[in-house]
């Protein structure tokens, strides 16, 4: 299986490339990112095969998570989900706080729907966010890999700072009047909620004009169909090379798609280059209204290419902060 480890391992070597000091002086704003490694061999690799299953959940390395606090109750550690639009619980935190059953409810995920039960909290805290008296659908453990998603139902006006250098998650009030020095080894790409999450301005993905949402709860970076034949039209004349994938994602389905290597991923004043990215028609994209217009999920695999990126949903921007990220360097079949 091609999981998301592997995928980051194939990567690796880029903590092994020059530091942001040694980068050529005639680099541009747009480029100030250390240059991703060419996975042509990756790439080979996995053209070996007539298919290969990606694996898009988030593996326990990558899974960077907020104390919690249930009902008074402390101990309790969420995934900071920013591609979900509730907050979930899991059925042990529900039975060791012996929460009230509620409605049963529709959850719409990557690939399908489902009905859940759902639990009564009076109060959930996690840093300087919280929510009260409300109804949350509780979903089983293997799904979330933790008690508990924070979803964006409880990060309106505050900051997600993920630190992947110190391997450390926060919630913060937003400022959205103050200003932050940023440095040069940091960028500040512009966002708005107009789909209910950060949505990336100003985002193009292999020269194609694309939605973008940061997907702090997903392993691997997935655009849909549309954006593939986008960025297909884009390089008729030049090599596009696709690999048949299955990919697999945290509930143990099964979805069609492909895998590209894209050249450049352009958010504002940042760039990328040679990123991974899967393709396919996800179920979520079809419950947001968007399979027939380019969009893209950014993943915890982009993520990590960055020391530490900031999602301040009360000033609507993305801060990402350049250097040495967390990408696991051990291949993993």
């Amino acid at each position: 299986m091609f999981t998301r480890r592997a995928l980051a391992g194939g990567l690796g070597s880029i903590l092994a490339g020059p530091s942001l000091s040694a980068l050529p002086t005639h680099a541009e704003a747009a480029s100030q990112t250390p240059p991703i490694v060419t996975t042509d061999e990756l790439a080979g690799k996995a053209g070996q095969e007539p298919m290969i299953i990606l694996d898009a959940s988030l593996d326990s390395d990558a899974r960077l998570t907020v104390a919690t606090t249930i009902n008074g109750v402390a101990g309790f550690r969420f995934v900071v989900d920013t591609g979900a639009d509730r907050t979930v619980l899991t059925p042990g935190l529900v039975e060791r706080l012996g929460l009230l059953r509620g409605p049963d409810v529709v959850v719409h995920g990557a690939t399908g729907a489902v009905t859940c039960p759902t639990a009564l909290v009076r109060t959930l805290r996690a840093g300087e966010t919280g929510l009260t008296d409300s109804i949350l659908p509780v979903l089983p453990y293997d799904r979330i890999g933790a008690d508990g998603l924070l979803g964006v139902d409880a990060l309106e006006g505050r900051n997600v700072v993920i630190d992947f250098r110190k391997n450390q998650l926060e919630v913060r009030r937003s400022a959205p009047s103050f200003e932050p020095y940023t440095s040069s080894r940091e960028v500040s790409v512009s966002a708005n909620s107009r789909y209910g999450r950060l949505t990336l301005a100003d985002s193009r993905i292999a020269g194609a004009k694309s939605l973008a949402f940061i997907d702090s709860g997903g392993g691997v970076s997935i655009g849909n169909m549309a954006l593939a034949r986008s960025i297909a039209a884009k390089r008729r004349r030049s090599s596009d090379q696709v690999q048949r994938i299955r990919l697999l994602t945290a509930s143990g389905e099964i979805q069609l798609g492909e895998f590209r290597i894209i050249p450049t991923i352009k958010m504002g004043d940042l760039r990328l280059t040679n990123a991974p990215m899967a393709f396919a028609d996800l179920h979520v994209f079809n419950h947001w209204g968007l399979n027939e217009r380019p969009v893209a999920l950014f993943g915890v695999d982009l993520l990590r290419l960055f020391a530490r990126v900031e999602l301040d949903f009360g000033a609507g921007k993305v801060l990402f902060r350049l250097g040495q990220g967390g990408f696991p360097t051990v291949l993993q079949a």
